[in-house]
């Protein structure tokens, strides 16, 4: 196994509004290194080293599942998506306990359902989402909620390889599926050099300029964003002295993290690995793009 870090994120429970258990991970992952680590009330994570200003990398928890609206007089479960437009597939689920339900849909395709394996299990504000799986081929990963945990693993993975003296703070942010609602909270006080968000990027559709296996892709702009020029220059400089292939891409069918801090008049610059079936069951992300990623964040953390 390659990453284990990835592995164990991608399996954690961590719908929207209930990301703690996943912050909790990334803590874990956090303590031994060089950074000064926090957990505010909303279950941001916030690491820093060095003084400022920092060079901020930033990346989401959440995933989308499902919340427990009722029970029917047939014990069925009704279900709502979170967020109300996740794209999310039937098959098994897992509450917060780890416990089994088969998720399906009614047959005008319109109302979600789910049966418990075990009587009486799911009430009314019961969370769920996909049950985990992992897989790893000789050349990509396979996985539940990869789009949604790739980036803490990366960020992780250079958290452990930070020197003392690197300025720099990861953030880790909740919310994500819910207009980015942890954000604003997580950026408090800060003083910013570079803001670089870590995303995985789906490349099956809508999409312009890049494709998997090819590389880490640095977004031009997303759907109300536009990164700062002399940033992206400054990537593909420090990419081609680690002789890194790097891509460029826009994002237009799917909301980035670079909208929001748009409009509060926040610069940022989306670094992204490609992934394939984005939303779907189960995921696919090319191995070599998600090295050459670590490559390049660390790159970019020394500024050499």
């Amino acid at each position: 196994m390659k990453n284990k870090i990835l592995q164990e994120l991608c399996a954690a429970f961590g719908p929207t509004g209930r990301e703690s258990r996943v912050a909790g991970i990334v803590k874990t992952h956090l303590e031994g290194t060089n950074l000064e680590v926090t957990t505010d009330a909303l279950s941001n994570v916030i690491a820093r080293g060095g003084d400022g200003p920092y060079r901020v990398f930033c990346t989401h928890l959440d995933q989308p599942g499902w919340v427990v609206e009722h029970r029917d007089k047939k014990g069925f479960l009704h279900l709502r998506p979170l967020p109300s437009d996740a794209e999310l597939g039937a098959g098994w689920a897992v509450d917060e306990e780890a416990e089994l339900y088969r998720v399906f849909r009614e047959p005008e395709d319109k109302s979600w359902r789910a049966g418990s394996l075990i009587e009486g299990k799911g009430e009314m504000d019961t969370f769920l989402v996909p049950k985990g799986e992992f897989e790893e081929s000789r050349n990509a990963f396979f996985a539940t909620a990869l789009a949604d945990r790739a980036g803490a693993a990366l960020l992780i993975d250079m958290a452990q390889n930070m020197g003392v003296d690197q300025s720099a703070a990861l953030i880790f942010y909740t919310g994500r599926h819910l207009g980015f609602a942890g954000l604003p909270a997580a950026l408090e006080t800060f003083d910013i050099e570079r803001f670089y968000l870590v995303e995985a990027l789906p490349c099956d559709k809508g999409n312009e300029g890049y494709s998997s296996g090819d590389g880490p892709v640095v977004l031009l702009r997303t759907q109300r964003s536009v990164a700062p020029e002399y940033w992206i220059e400054e990537v593909f400089h420090l990419a081609e002295e680690s002789q890194l292939k790097l891509q460029k891409g826009v994002l237009a069918d799917t909301s980035s993290a670079a909208d929001s801090l748009s409009r509060r008049g926040i610069p940022s610059l989306v670094l992204g690995v490609p992934l394939h079936y984005h939303s779907s069951r189960i995921e696919r992300m090319a191995i070599a793009d998600y090295e050459a990623a670590a490559r390049l964040l660390e790159s970019l953390l020394r500024g050499t």
